[in-house]
């Protein structure tokens, strides 16, 4: 009776699993342990970018700074963190590249921490600038998480690995406004809780600040303890390959000595054999050892310049120079980010990342400043509590149904169709969500009903374009590239990260502040992110399909 009761439960549970499957039948086992470090990892790096949202406005006018300023201020501290992770991401990348994978993530996330812990003592705004530009140089979490997923991916489950990822996003979209907004000024809100005088009075953001470098923390331990170093692990599954084609090459080398023939169109000769595996293994080492010539090179010229000297035969000299400064510019046209960029794919990936970059961070900032602006500005007057409700609310099922959501269409279209059909629909989503102010003064439960009607499948749709152009990226990159592209990605859309909310920003603060009609009111901003997505989905109708796989 247990056993046929057992074989019962593990057939149902077999059913379950092949209806809730979210890759195909043939595609390559998900590495989950290693998938859900990285998810945590990237929500650490979410969490420290988004606890601040809807407290930043409040923040501003505790500075002592006006209603009709606070666009201008919010966006600056907003876009600042962002020109941090300019300044650091590629290095990160670089370095992930040279030294592993594993020691980078654990310093971006230490910096996550330790950075958003120092914010909660601020108390004007050219210590919050300092601080937030410091937190994004050391936020380069996202672009070694991205080039691990590439080592442990292919074709097969690329997509379903980026959508898991992508669902850090919106964890920290739910749980970062979430806590920012509701242990914000905890002296004020919760006065039972905690004494008018204490340091949570005197710094009212403390707390969220700590919450936050305390996630940081518990990362770092965890993915000290647990996750392997990848990088490692791809370069001895390389080697492994290398071996094996040598035996076959060596077997087939054999074989062809043992029957003697010299009929050229039926099999290979012993020169050609020779001479294809030397290539393998010479094309294979031939970027390891570039450097060590580069050194070499530059050892040998600044001997001979200094003999040439020694003896003032001055024209040698010019000439040595000459070729010198030839030398350099073959120098740098052979580093990583020259290469990268020369690259038609790496550019057109990199471009439709920043400019989605673009318009989906600068949205998610004036949303912030438009919801607590005040009703007689056309803004929602919603509280820092209500923000991050608000804010949690949509983003849940975007945690939920972004796993079954974009493989399917990623399995149906393609990556290149689906960034297209997103991208249009995310557009007008966004173009539309300041017009929610014509319906305030019904019942807040319209509101809030309507309002989550125009939010929620908006970060569903950004939840997709954010997994399609990183698929883009990560499709666009040579294997042993994997770090760099990413860091450069990622360096790329920080600096439209950095502009974002700053133009963003300045719009909204003077549509308001001139009391312009519409649609030059709050409309503007939100149009001209929503602009801008429309005609990054019309460029990507002319970026090749080779970008829906991984290079081989």
């Amino acid at each position: 009776m247990r056993q046929s009761l057992r074989r019962k439960s593990s057939s149902l549970w077999q059913r379950a699993k092949n209806r809730i499957r979210i890759t195909p039948k043939d595609a390559t086992p998900v590495n989950w342990k290693i998938i859900g470090l990285v998810f945590i990892s990237m929500f650490t790096g979410t969490l420290s970018l988004t606890f601040l949202f809807p407290f930043l406005p409040e923040m501003i006018l505790f500075f002592g700074y006006q209603e009709t300023e606070k666009g201008y201020y919010a966006g600056m501290v907003a876009s600042v963190v962002f020109a941090g992770r300019a300044t650091g991401s590629f290095f990160w990348g670089w370095l992930s590249d040279r030294i592993g994978r594993k020691p980078v993530i654990l310093m971006t996330i230490f910096g996550n921490g330790f950075f958003c812990l120092l914010f909660g003592f601020t108390t004007n705004l050219p210590m919050a600038l300092i601080i937030r530009f410091l937190a994004g140089l050391a936020n380069g979490t996202a672009s070694i998480a991205k080039a691990i997923l590439y080592e442990i991916s292919d074709d097969s489950n690329q997509a379903t690995g980026l959508s898991i990822v992508a669902m850090s996003w919106g964890a920290g979209i739910i749980l970062g406004p979430t806590v920012g907004g509701i242990l914000s000024n905890p002296a004020v809100r919760y006065p039972s809780l905690f004494q008018k005088d204490g340091v949570f009075d005197q710094f009212p953001y403390l707390l969220s600040s700590l919450i936050v470098a305390c996630a940081c923390f518990v990362v770092i331990v965890v993915d000290f303890l647990v996750l392997p170093e990848t990088k490692i692990t791809k370069q001895r599954e390389l080697d492994v390959r290398i071996e094996e084609h040598t035996e076959e090459l060596q077997k087939l080398v054999h074989k062809t000595q043992q029957k003697q023939t010299h009929e050229n169109d039926r099999s290979l000769s012993m020169e050609d054999l020779h001479c294809y595996t030397d290539r393998t293994i010479y094309e294979i080492r031939l970027y390891q050892s570039c450097q060590d010539l580069n050194r070499s090179h530059d050892f040998i010229m600044n001997r001979t310049m200094e003999k040439l000297t020694e003896e003032n035969d001055t024209e040698k000299a010019l000439r040595i120079e000459k070729k010198t400064s030839k030398c350099i510019f073959n120098k740098v046209k052979s580093t990583s980010l020259f290469e990268i960029l020369s690259m038609p794919d790496c550019r057109k990936a990199v471009f439709l990342y920043t400019a989605f970059s673009f318009s989906s961070i600068g949205y998610e900032e004036i949303f912030t400043i438009w919801t607590s602006t005040q009703k007689n500005y056309d803004g929602l007057g919603f509280e820092t509590d209500e923000i991050g409700m608000v804010l949690g609310l949509a983003s849940f099922p975007m945690l939920a149904l972004n796993l079954f959501i974009y493989p399917f269409l990623d399995r149906i279209f393609g990556t290149k169709k689906t960034f297209i059909f997103c991208g249009f629909i995310n557009g007008i989503l966004m173009t539309v969500t300041p017009m929610l102010h014509l319906i305030e003064s019904r019942s807040p439960s319209v509101l809030w009903t309507i309002l989550l009607l125009v939010i929620v499948p908006q970060k569903i749709m950004t939840s997709c374009l954010f997994t399609a152009s990183s698929l883009f990226i990560n499709n666009s990159s040579p294997a042993h590239m994997a770090g760099s592209v990413n860091g450069i990605a990622t360096t790329s859309t920080a600096i439209a990260r950095t502009l974002a909310p700053t133009i963003g920003g300045s719009v909204f603060a003077w549509s308001i502040g001139n009391n312009l009609e519409a649609p030059f009111d709050v409309n503007l901003s939100f149009f001209i992110f929503g602009f801008i997505l429309w005609l990054t989905s019309v460029y990507s109708l002319f970026i090749p399909e080779s970008l829906n796989r991984k290079k081989t």
